[in-house]
């Protein structure tokens, strides 16, 4: 259990889940939250945070013994746009991850260490085979390169020199997702909603706001070396998953076969779009403890779409 005034360290703290994650923690005033951030930050929504500057490999030992972190929440994953970008940028993430765990071990008291990750970890699955949290890592599409960022975390647990936790979300409605970029886009643009392949790879989605709840829970309350799979509801296929969306919009599905996908998006984009990720946890009350609030595909679609009570949706533009 952590000690109730606490210092959180959150890597990553502006992006798509971290950004979920600081509105969720700045809500208990026991949190005393620092945040790495870019330059690009919008500083006004910083305001009331210790907000440290700079990059991963930039981090300072001395920001930790000012502020000795309790909790340390893990979201800074250097990205790239082609298959030679995300080569550097893995290589130079292993290095300064590799820097960071050195760091975090020579504090007086180590922290917990949280380190987001994805379903893509587990590779593409069975049907009748989910990922749990002790399930192998295979991973699949870009998880091969972000896998060199998480290696000496990887390293770090099994050796248990830090407290390393792992969460692993599977596919992640809200503003800035996939599903934005994937099926509403084109919808907008066709008048039909795309569902890739064959349709029959398994899909476990979640709400972003149950998403940074439940990472924060994982942190809170999991235990030492522990790993959380981050979903909720049942696992449904892509194609359910289309044409549920579609008889929302009241529009059409429409099929884009493997040839077409990989032509528009290229073949790690696609190895994503067409793998089977469903998920189960082994760790229930941690999902209880997180107070999930939407449990079903059709709930969280009807959500992002606009058609429950949060009328602006997934949808609007953001300021």
């Amino acid at each position: 259990m952590i000690k109730p005034s606490r210092n959180i360290w959150i890597l990553g703290g502006t992006g798509f889940i971290g950004s979920a994650l600081v509105r969720l923690l700045s809500h208990d005033k026991a949190n005393r939250l620092h945040l790495l951030v870019h330059k690009r930050a919008h500083w006004r929504l910083l305001e009331g945070f210790s907000t440290f500057t700079g990059t991963l490999s930039g981090i300072e030992p001395g920001w930790f013994e000012r502020y000795p972190p309790d909790i340390v929440y893990h979201l800074a994953r250097p990205a790239g746009s082609n298959a030679l970008t995300r080569k550097l940028r893995s290589a130079t993430g292993e290095r300064a991850n590799r820097r960071l765990v050195k760091i975090l071990r020579s504090l007086p008291a180590t922290p917990v260490v949280v380190y987001v990750s994805g379903s893509l970890m587990y590779g593409d699955r069975p049907d009748n085979d989910p990922a749990f949290e002790n399930s192998p890592l295979s991973p699949e599409s870009f998880a091969r390169y972000y896998y060199r960022n998480e290696l000496p975390w990887i390293e770090a647990q099994g050796e248990g020199s830090l407290d390393v936790r792992f969460a692993r979300p599977g596919w992640i409605a809200g503003p800035g997702s996939w599903f934005m970029e994937f099926f509403y886009k084109p919808w907008r643009h066709t008048g039909r909603v795309p569902c890739y392949g064959e349709g029959t790879q398994r899909m476990s989605l979640t709400d972003l706001d149950d998403c940074a709840a439940m990472i924060h829970a994982l942190g809170q309350y999991g235990s030492k070396g522990s790993n959380l799979n981050i979903f909720s509801g049942d696992i449904i296929t892509q194609l359910d998953f289309s044409n549920t969306l579609a008889r929302m919009l009241n529009a059409e599905t429409e099929m884009i076969p493997e040839n077409r996908l990989r032509q528009k998006y290229g073949k790690v984009t696609a190895a994503a779009l067409l793998s089977s990720s469903p998920m189960g946890t082994l760790y229930p009350e941690l999902h209880h403890r997180a107070g999930i609030t939407i449990r079903d595909p059709e709930q969280l679609l009807a959500s992002v779409v606009g058609l429950s009570e949060n009328k602006q949706g997934v949808f609007a533009e953001l300021p």
